[in-house]
């Protein structure tokens, strides 16, 4: 079933866009709350308000770089309490030897492994989850050490490191969460096609890795979405299996390629 309210976080484009349509299709917009940056106020044109349905629970000014995050969406939620939390926010900047960034990666890590943590702790502490939530948090395979190869190469360290680091903490948040009923995933949503990875040069390999939309990654991402439960909690999972993985066959091996998802990803 799926969840009778749900909390996107990072709401404006690409797959937090897609997931608050997803999730208005099958629960009603009314129930669907989705956080953004800007506000009316500031933003004239108020562009990324205008894409979601009608009756969506629009919260504004959150700014998940921002300490205070956690806090301000429990705000915005007015004292309701959320079935499914989708921590969907995150930033890429590439990075190669030579030109790493201190102020990029600071943001990267921040953003991807810091947040998260008061953000559930927020959401925890105020009640704002209902019994038997769910929580996800997108960290990509980028995160897997174990995905990466020679091949591959180095650099791009602050969005390889981020990532894994967001999976180590959603798995510590998984044993505080049990306790109460709760589980929580992290995932590989797919190698998606949206401005992030265009902006970082991938543009030029969405043909050969099956790089997919944001609209077409919601659906298998809500079916995973109704199938979290404790017993798979804490782990890594790719709900569209190994597509859009580049280093999979080589380090999973090509049978693991040819199975449909969700698959459980390596560390």
């Amino acid at each position: 079933m799926p969840p009778q309210t749900a909390l996107i976080i990072g709401a404006s484009k690409g797959l937090g866009l897609a997931l608050v349509k997803k999730y208005s299709s099958l629960i009603g917009p009314s129930n669907v709350f989705a956080t953004v940056r800007s506000t009316v106020s500031d933003d004239p044109n108020a562009e990324e308000i205008k894409p979601f349905p009608e009756g969506v629970r629009v919260i504004e000014d959150i700014d998940v770089s921002e300490k205070d995050c956690g806090e301000k969406i429990v705000e915005g939620l007015q004292g309701a309490a959320v079935g499914l939390v989708v921590y969907v926010s995150g930033v890429l900047k590439p990075e190669e030897m030579g030109k790493a960034n201190w102020d990029d990666e600071i943001m990267m890590y921040t953003i991807c492994s810091i947040a998260p943590v008061f953000v559930v702790q927020s959401l925890l502490m105020s009640s704002s989850l209902a019994p038997d939530a769910k929580i996800i948090l997108l960290t990509s395979e980028a995160g897997s050490i174990t995905l990466r190869t020679e091949g591959e190469g180095g650099g791009m360290y602050g969005h390889h490191g981020c990532k894994a680091a967001g999976n180590m903490v959603g798995h510590l948040l998984s044993y505080d969460l049990k306790e109460r009923g709760v589980s929580i995933a992290m995932i590989h949503p797919g190698f998606l096609k949206t401005e992030m990875t265009k902006n970082a040069g991938m543009e030029e390999f969405y043909d050969k890795m099956g790089a997919v939309t944001p609209d077409e990654a919601a659906g298998p991402f809500a079916e995973f979405a109704e199938k979290l439960n404790l017993e798979i909690s804490g782990r890594f999972w790719a709900p569209m299996g190994a597509r859009g993985i580049g280093n999979a066959e080589e380090v999973l091996g090509k049978e693991v390629t040819k199975k449909p998802g969700p698959l459980e990803l390596p560390w």
